[in-house]
């Protein structure tokens, strides 16, 4: 971490997953890669948040796979898109469900718990695209119990139709 503050980088945030780190960085230049990578980091991918999925179905789909990589900060943004356009509070569960394992990564145990009650209650209420609800919510409950993410394994999903 040291490394990446001697090196003047722009860090907005951190987080740590079980197999591997997260670093959040406002670059406007991408010869400020080649300083992350001169330091002795490995870049796995660079990923630029901006990016809108217009398909609901495909976001749907890349949420499951980011999350199941505990890649929820990703997962999060993926479905806002979604819930701007049609403001539908199963996917705003979902939303905050990745939002609260996010926390878990930052070391929040206080927020990661209180987001997920908050999740699980819009899940429980609304109907949830793809994904199996009364597992999810199994699952959720787990969660709360041993404080560790999950993953979205393919007997939680259904049938996704493409339009």
């Amino acid at each position: 971490m040291d490394k990446l503050r001697t090196a003047s980088l722009r860090i907005i945030n951190i987080r740590v997953a079980s197999r591997h780190v997260e670093i959040d960085l406002y670059i406007d230049d991408y010869k400020e890669i080649e300083k992350i990578k001169a330091l002795g980091f490995n870049i796995n991918e660079l990923v630029n948040i901006g990016e809108e999925t217009k398909n609901a179905s495909d976001a749907h789909d890349h949420f499951v796979r980011l999350f199941n990589a505990e890649r929820f900060w990703e997962a999060h943004e993926v479905l806002e898109d979604v819930w701007r356009r049609n403001r539908d509070e199963g996917i705003r569960g979902l939303i905050i469900l990745a939002a609260a394992f996010v926390k878990i990564q930052e070391n929040n145990l206080e927020a990661f718990k209180r987001l997920m009650i908050r999740a699980r209650e819009l899940i429980a209420k609304n109907e949830i695209p793809y994904i199996n609800r009364e597992r999810l919510l199994r699952k959720i409950d787990n969660a709360l119990l041993i404080t560790k993410p999950f993953k979205i394994e393919k007997e939680d999903l259904e049938s996704i139709q493409k339009t």
